[in-house]
């Protein structure tokens, strides 16, 4: 077997960037999309070989709500990614496949320029001061040190601020829960015209916001079965934590996705807690799949298809930054001086133990604002935030973390950095009229 020699390791690369970006899920795509178009050297970091971090891995789907009346609240990168899904068949109404969204999103960043490294985690941080100068990546080669002016965090777990040793919360204010985690899986062979005769008749088993006048032309959308779900329950075959089942399904494929399993308990942001996830999630999955088959009509002929690549984590930690958007600031429709992004979905907390979940829209018709104060670190002159580590209080993250404005959130970093870079400023010296002039289409 080949050894090194003594000395013979190669020094640790480093390498520069004017942007550096951690973190390949929708915020990290539309960074360093809307970065790279300017022409800088830009950086985006991905622990996966492939992109998508929730909408692929999570295999969360469809995009939630970001319009207001008929009218897209979220543009930009995001709808540049949604016509890349269409043209390749890849997308109908607001739901899409992961192979989709992997392969369209690889198209934009590479049109972008933006230098992509693949199978890479952050190790360590190094810090001047209140500036970031490098993050240490490792990967199975070794590690390389990269510098670079600005720094944004889409990692959804906030590793660079942790790492780095810069403000952060997680969890409730009062309690510290955080919210409940789900791993997605799907069916298939499912019969969905049986199960939409089943819904139908059964109308008192399943949620309020439910449409019985079903579209096998369009997504549909099923969710409940409780007096099911809770006679298994009794009978030992289903665990208490499951609440209801939830899927969607593409038309004429005769497959779901389903966001049904409820683990509680457990911190996402640890390998331990994760590892606990895994299993119970995946324990879940099987008592879920093994119910549907026997209870359910339209799921005789049904099998499980597949499950996750990871679990989908709603929330660990968020960015202390130089605003936080409060729940307030949601269902009040608050809007902002420093705009840069729109949204209209509400407070949705998934509950843990012994909490209520919620889910609060805000006042009809109403929209609200994000603050450009909200995607800058408090305590950092070179660090931004986008997606699911945002700056705001619990409320406000439960609305701010779904994948369509996580994706305006990360395109305005994005502009920002590059803003940044390119007139040789601190980002907070960027005129944020400037900002606001090249996001308009978010904004208008």
């Amino acid at each position: 077997m080949w050894m090194p020699s003594e000395g013979s390791a190669d020094p640790m690369q480093k390498e520069s960037f004017d942007i550096v970006i951690l973190g390949g899920g929708i915020a990290g795509i539309a960074a360093a999309v809307s970065a790279g178009r300017t022409g800088l050297n830009v950086a985006l970091i991905e622990q996966y070989g492939f992109l998508g971090g929730s909408a692929t891995a999570g295999m969360v789907s469809p995009f939630m709500k970001h319009a207001l009346e008929g009218r897209p609240l979220v543009r930009g990168v995001f709808e540049d990614l949604e016509y890349e899904m269409r043209q390749m068949g890849g997308m109908i109404d607001n739901g899409f496949s992961a192979q989709a969204f992997r392969t369209s999103a690889f198209e934009l960043l590479r049109r972008a320029g933006v230098h992509l490294i693949f199978g890479a985690r952050l190790a360590s941080v190094m810090k001047t001061d209140n500036r970031i100068t490098a993050a240490e990546i490792t990967t199975g080669t070794g590690n390389r040190l990269l510098e670079a002016k600005v720094f944004i965090d889409t990692t959804g777990d906030a590793q660079l601020l942790y790492l780095g040793r810069l403000s952060w919360l997680k969890g409730d204010e009062k309690t510290g829960h955080l919210q409940a985690m789900t791993l997605f899986f799907r069916m298939a062979k499912i019969d969905l015209r049986r199960v939409c005769d089943f819904a139908r008749q059964h109308k008192e088993d399943f949620f309020d916001w439910m449409t019985f006048d079903f579209d096998f032309s369009k997504i549909i959308s099923i969710a409940g079965f409780f007096s099911q779900v809770k006679k298994a329950i009794i009978e030992k075959r289903l665990p208490e934590e499951i609440q209801y089942i939830f899927f969607t399904t593409l038309p004429a494929t005769g497959e779901g996705s389903f966001n049904t399993t409820n683990i509680l308990g457990i911190d996402g942001s640890t390998s331990r807690g994760m590892t606990a996830a895994e299993i119970t999630g995946r324990r879940q999955v099987h008592a879920v799949v093994e119910f549907l088959c026997e209870d359910i009509p339209g799921f005789e002929d049904a099998f499980l298809l597949e499950t996750a690549t990871q679990i989908g984590v709603r929330e660990t930690r968020r960015a202390v930054g130089d605003y936080q958007v409060t729940g307030n600031d949601i269902l009040e429709g608050h809007k902002f001086d420093d705009a840069i992004a729109r949204g209209v979905y509400g407070i949705d907390i998934h509950g843990q133990k012994g909490e209520k979940s919620r889910m609060e829209d805000p006042a009809a018709g109403k929209y609200y604002e994000i603050p450009r104060r909200a995607l800058i670190v408090r305590d950092a002159e070179n660090v931004l935030i986008a997606g699911r580590c945002i700056s705001a209080t619990r409320e406000g993250h439960s609305a701010l973390r779904i994948m369509p404005t996580s994706a305006a959130t990360g395109e305005a970093c994005g502009v920002w950095a590059a803003l940044a870079v390119q007139k040789n400023v601190s980002l907070r010296a960027v005129p944020v009229e400037e900002l606001q002039m090249v996001l308009r289409h978010n904004l208008l």
